[in-house]
């Protein structure tokens, strides 16, 4: 027997902010993960670091069950520190594995209460974008008909400590009003569909990475979102606890027109912009396959 899950990573937030004193992200989730797999063939716990331990931990208490019969491994394609759900993923991916192989299926709003007994959580674990409180679990709603756009993922370098960071951020200034602009497009946008979605969601993005920059900020971020506008990008996103930035193209860009404008991007920002790698927007949510 072996469960294999994957959880997907995420380019940072589409939105994230404060409203009515509740902090509350819309999430980003793309086509990087971390697998878990539990079976019956090997024993033993590898890679998994003191937040998957954990995660698994809890996950058990959670079920009832005090202990796990079976091996289980993670491996894990996200960099950490960065703003990517590292952690968000391993936690999903692990409970989600142990859970299954001891016969139960967690929902993603169970996953989301381990997650958050950890740390504040990106809610990947939900499907769809999602509109949640990453720091009390709240799903305050979904969206489903996720447009595949292409993120061309580019880092400031550095890492952040989630924990330490929301412990010490600060909410200068009431920008209630903004976010309730920013959630009413991202509404919009998925009113609608085809090209006027994307471009809804890349203004969405653009705003809630420029509102950030008080909090927490990414060097000449203004600067980026021109070049990368200038070269037909619908806008870009931030990880708004991290250090990565991206791109966004819209769904029907070819691959090679993204190598190429990214390309130029990286030339024009050497120093102050490593890139990373181009993913897809994808809906969140785990993927789990049994083996015999």
């Amino acid at each position: 027997m072996e469960i294999i899950v994957k959880a997907p990573a995420s380019c940072g937030e589409l939105v994230e902010g404060v409203l009515n004193g509740t902090p509350f992200l819309v999430t980003a989730p793309i086509s990087m993960y971390a697998v878990a797999t539990v079976s019956d063939t090997f024993s033993g716990v590898h890679g998994l670091g003191e937040k998957a331990e954990e995660a698994v931990a809890r996950t058990l208490a959670h079920i009832g069950q005090d202990s796990l019969p079976y091996g289980i491994r993670l491996d894990s394609a996200i960099p950490q520190g960065k703003g990517m759900a590292s952690s968000s993923a391993d936690i999903a991916a692990v409970s989600y594995a142990v859970a299954r192989a001891l016969g139960r299926e967690l929902t993603g709003r169970e996953i989301m209460d381990i997650a958050i007994a950890i740390e504040p959580s990106d809610g990947i674990a939900f499907t769809g974008l999602s509109h949640v409180s990453h720091t009390t679990g709240e799903l305050f709603g979904q969206h489903f008909n996720v447009p595949l756009l292409a993120v061309s993922i580019f880092d400031v370098g550095g890492t952040v400590d989630t924990i330490a960071y929301y412990q010490s951020k600060g909410n200068s200034g009431n920008q209630d009003e903004a976010y309730r602009q920013l959630l009413d497009t991202v509404d919009q946008a998925f009113r609608t569909d085809g090209y006027r979605q994307e471009i809804l969601l890349g203004q969405a993005a653009t705003a809630s990475a420029r509102l950030n920059q008080m909090h927490l900020e990414k060097p000449r971020l203004e600067e980026f979102i021109t070049a990368a506008q200038g070269k037909g990008a619908l806008g870009v996103l931030v990880a708004h606890s991290g250090t990565v930035v991206g791109a966004l193209w819209t769904s029907d860009t070819s691959a090679a027109d993204i190598e190429m404008r990214r390309q130029e991007m990286a030339a024009e920002f050497r120093g102050s912009y490593t890139y990373m790698q181009t993913a897809r927007l994808i809906s969140g949510g785990v993927v789990c396959e049994i083996r015999p």
